[in-house]
């Protein structure tokens, strides 16, 4: 599996400020977390919602920063091996971000349509490409390219990001309100 992305505090909030300069979207399904994990719930209620979404060899671990991190694989039959990590911002007990690892690049059609499916069309890719300026240099490898879904006016701090990278695709469930600790 890729090395995985630290995230620290000043990463979250400068995030959630570039984020309020973008104006909401409609989505099909508005992100309310990952699978039956939902943003907002406590670490206890995300490790007792694990095993119902097929996620085994689990860990949990606190960041030098102070997150709480649960990482998992998914293991339901017919999926790829798909590393799943659950992210508490440090101060908070709150899931506010959840990333997929996919372990193969070339799986890049599969998961946007997949995406497409739950949340409808992407953003315009002037605006996506906007945002991968801002962001690109804070990711641990060289990203090709990204996608985002943005939620609609009730979850306007909710988001869906897919980072094309050389070797694999990493899927972002985020909401930046709680990743901020603005909520």
């Amino acid at each position: 599996m890729p090395s995985k992305p630290r995230f620290t505090g000043l990463a979250g909030a400068v995030l959630a400020g570039l984020l309020l300069a973008i104006p909401s979207l409609h989505a099909e399904q508005a992100p309310n977390g990952y699978r039956s994990a939902e943003f907002g719930m406590s670490s206890e209620q995300v490790k007792a919602k694990l095993e119902e979404d097929g996620v085994v060899e689990t860990s949990v671990e606190q960041s030098p920063d102070g997150d709480l991190i649960i990482d998992g694989h998914l293991a339901n039959p017919g999926e790829e091996d798909t590393g799943v990590r659950y992210v508490f911002p440090a101060g908070s007990d709150r899931l506010a971000l959840v990333v997929e690892f996919h372990p193969d690049a070339d799986a890049v059609g599969r998961v946007q349509d997949g995406l497409e499916q739950r949340f409808g069309e992407p953003w315009a890719d002037d605006l996506a490409g906007w945002w991968f300026e801002q962001l690109k240099d804070d990711m641990p490898a060289e990203a090709r390219h990204l996608v985002v879904w943005g939620g609609g006016a009730d979850s306007r701090n909710r988001f869906v990001r897919l980072w094309i990278f050389e070797d694999y695709l990493s899927v972002e469930y985020l909401d930046t309100a709680l990743l901020s600790g603005r909520q």
